[in-house]
């Protein structure tokens, strides 16, 4: 079985002395090459694999902004809306005077949308059990970190409710609304 690669850090830029070890990526597969992979040792042709998935990414987008958890497949990963926005109580410096946060002044345009993957945990344990690791003492700390607007978490999986109405999303943008909704 292929083993993923670690590689140890050596860190002190905290104060603290931290050893500890982090995944090494085998690099990054592109559409194609994710489709290519995905139909060996099937009969599905590669065009109709990438046809079949662009239309699934197009729907899944569309979902997200209207509000839905999105399946990436069974038992895997769903993608979901998160909206990070809250005010807190502030004390005038002068006056003294404290106003009060309240739901009112939550306004989404303020906040961060992102959208979060919650990783099913039949996955997570399936990878704990099955995942084979094996250190690269010549590899370096330099490739990139997760891009920081993805929250990865492993969570359970709830159905998604079925609601979420039926309007079209907004095109043209990717603004919050104003109207809190």
């Amino acid at each position: 079985m292929a083993k993923i690669k670690y590689i140890i850090i050596d860190d002190t830029r905290l104060g603290k002395h931290v050893v500890y070890a982090k995944a090494k990526s085998t690099g990054t597969l592109t559409f194609q090459e994710m489709c290519e992979k995905a139909c060996e040792k099937t009969s599905i042709e590669e065009s109709f694999m990438e046809a079949a998935v662009k239309e699934y990414m197009k729907k899944a987008q569309e979902l997200l902004l209207m509000g839905y958890r999105v399946p990436l497949g069974d038992n895997f990963i769903t993608l979901r809306p998160v909206l990070q926005c809250s005010v807190t109580d502030k004390e005038d410096p002068v006056t003294h005077e404290v106003t009060v946060a309240t739901p009112d002044m939550i306004r989404p345009a303020n906040g961060i949308s992102r959208v979060a993957a919650a990783v099913s945990q039949k996955f997570s344990k399936t990878f704990a059990i099955s995942a084979n690791w094996k250190r690269d003492d010549k590899a370096t700390d330099d490739e990139d970190d997760e891009d920081d607007a993805t929250q990865v978490t492993d969570e359970p999986e709830t159905p998604p409710s079925g609601g979420g109405g039926t309007e079209t999303p907004p095109s043209g943008g990717g603004g919050n609304n104003e109207d809190g909704e």
